[in-house]
């Protein structure tokens, strides 16, 4: 069952001058019906949401008279564009398979079946949650309860055209269990791809509370937020040489667009293979339409297409028993368009998890500390209003050519 093509135009964002559009959301849970009805309207602030002012206030009062230290690990997290922590040394008989899951990670990979290409891209991710699928058009992604069990429930539900087909799961040679998924890439040739997570926070907040028990500092995170922003750790921190993980957690959120516009820029992949996850920063209004351009350049048939299949999204998600029930947190949409096709589909749902008994969220109200909004469809709005905006400037031409035969 598809979403009615005409409906929910008139809860469409309103623009403003403000990179908040759609923050102040009023919208109306009619548990009668059991349908969701949004209504978003224009705020003048550009400050980031509650949940975050509360949280950074709260882990810059922590006292360290005995400063403890803490180990880098490969999952602890929640952020893709931080997975690029130290791996473990491996003996000379892994260096191979280490290469090639650098390779995967950042580059597309061919898998090929019976003389045909299908193309994927990992984006955005941990180091080795992938592999080729047995199947021609499909892909393996380790397999995490969570996300099974939203597979599961999303191949009953409307949202099931907009996220890839879950083809059951399965245990590899070396003894590990993957999901089986449709590979979303199969019918496009040389493909421009972008992942946007979705909402106004990628961690759940019991991430946080568990990282606040016994909190450590950590050098290699203190690293990398010196490397961002050098003023950024306060004066007790540049003294210790470190902050702790939730410290970091939040503040990485607010320095992209995560926290003002409810989605940011992961990564693009452009048609010549070209890929980019430098967009820890992009954060203003302006600075995400600039990244936008590049990624349509040389396409514009592409942005109608985007704006078409965003509406229906919204449209589906505010009827979907699923986003109803749902804190959908760390989730993405992924961008894919060729020079004759375009498509969006969510993508990502390890920390997407059904909400406590009696609790309900409308995915637009701003976040604060234990009220489990997500920001979901703030982040929609924002999309849909700014990829509207494009609309009315001249998508650069270019010619394309298609990057040469991989072997």
């Amino acid at each position: 069952m598809g979403p009615r093509p005409g409906k929910g135009r008139n809860s469409r964002t309103r623009r403003s001058s403000s990179p908040m559009t759609g923050t102040a959301a009023g919208a109306l849970m009619n548990t009668t019906n059991a349908t969701m009805t949004t209504t978003t309207t224009t705020t003048a602030s550009t400050s980031v949401v509650a949940g975050y002012e509360l949280y950074q206030k709260s882990l810059l009062e922590v006292p360290w008279p005995h400063a403890e230290y803490g180990e880098a690990s490969s999952d602890d997290l929640s952020s893709e564009w931080d997975s690029d922590v130290p791996e473990p040394q491996l003996n000379s008989k892994h260096s191979g398979w280490r290469k090639l899951r650098n390779i995967v990670q950042w580059t597309p990979f061919f898998q090929t079946y019976k003389k045909q290409r299908y193309p994927w891209v990992q984006l955005a991710g941990h180091q080795g949650n992938f592999k080729a699928g047995p199947e021609p058009g499909t892909i393996l992604k380790k397999l995490c309860p969570k996300e099974q069990l939203c597979f599961q429930v999303l191949m009953k539900d409307i949202l099931r055209p907009f996220v890839p087909e879950y083809k059951g799961h399965l245990t590899t040679d070396d003894g590990d269990l993957y999901l089986q998924l449709e590979d979303l890439l199969g019918d496009f040739t040389s493909p421009c791809v972008m992942d946007c997570k979705i909402g106004v926070r990628t961690y759940l907040e019991e991430e946080l509370a568990k990282a606040k028990e016994k909190p450590k500092l950590r050098k290699d995170m203190y690293e990398k937020m010196i490397q961002i922003d050098p003023n950024a750790p306060s004066e007790e921190e540049h003294r210790l040489k470190g902050v702790t993980k939730p410290r970091y957690m939040v503040w990485r959120e607010t320095i992209s667009s995560t926290a003002t516009l409810g989605f940011r820029i992961e990564g693009i992949k452009k048609s010549d293979g070209k890929s980019s996850k430098d967009f820890k920063t992009t954060k203003s209004r302006d600075q995400v339409i600039e990244a936008f351009r590049d990624f349509v350049a040389g396409f514009p048939h592409v942005i109608p297409k985007y704006i078409s299949r965003l509406r229906a999204i919204r449209d589906t998600l505010v009827e979907s028993k699923f986003f109803t029930t749902h804190e959908v947190i760390g989730s993405s949409l992924l961008f894919v368009h060729d020079s004759k096709n375009a498509n969006i589909w969510l993508i990502d749902f390890a920390k997407t998890l059904i909400l406590p008994q009696e609790t309900k969220i409308n995915h637009t109200s701003e976040w604060v500390v234990g009220n489990h909004e997500d920001g979901y469809l703030i982040g929609i709005n924002n999309l849909l209003d700014i990829f509207t905006e494009m609309t009315t400037f001249p998508v650069t031409l270019i010619e394309v050519t298609a990057p040469s035969e991989v072997i």
